[in-house]
């Protein structure tokens, strides 16, 4: 564990070209052969960061579904909370939101599967009678996935935000309009 912490904050604050394992055994106390036990090389820690994070953000985002229950007069709190689910992992998770959607060698075809993730709640969220059918769910899942990594970048990791605050902003902008 604490070589995963010290690889996370090393690969964050460095990026992965500048990281070397030398820095990641000084900063977690150990020494080189103690991080060789565990892992090949600096790659096999990386990947290993990059897909924890990922799954957990699969996981995570399935579990935000709307179930068919949701009453209509409840949908703009319950997708909002939701919303403030999902920015609250980014947050608790900083430093691996920067490696696994930012650093990692794949983060623009991992985009793509967070996309099409959302486009399949969207579509199961529509056909329940959440959102008028007329839309394309492929393109609000892009635009939805767009409004969210760029609030990551520029309030949430930056603190300019609260979870809380973006959600409502998102999730009125969505439902609401201008």
């Amino acid at each position: 564990m604490r070589i995963k912490e010290a690889a996370i904050h090393e690969f964050a604050s460095r990026g992965f070209y500048s990281t070397k394992v030398s820095d990641i055994v000084s900063r977690s106390k150990l020494t080189q052969p103690a991080f060789y036990i565990y892992f090949s090389n600096k790659d096999a820690i990386f990947d290993e960061l990059v897909n924890d994070f990922r799954l957990k953000l699969n996981e995570l985002i399935g579990s935000l579904r709307l179930s068919s229950e949701v009453k209509k007069e409840d949908l703009t709190l319950t997708l909002t909370k939701s919303i403030e689910i999902l920015f609250d992992f980014f947050a608790e998770n900083e430093n691996l939101t920067r490696i696994g959607l930012i650093l990692a060698h794949d983060a623009e075809q991992y985009k793509e599967k967070i996309i099409e993730l959302l486009a399949v709640n969207l579509k199961y969220e529509q056909k329940a009678g959440y959102f008028r059918s007329n839309l394309s769910m492929d393109i609000i899942a892009v635009c939805i996935y767009g409004m969210i990594e760029n609030l990551i970048i520029s309030h949430l990791l930056t603190k300019k935000s609260t979870s809380k605050m973006l959600a409502n902003e998102v999730v009125s902008l969505i439902m609401k309009g201008l």
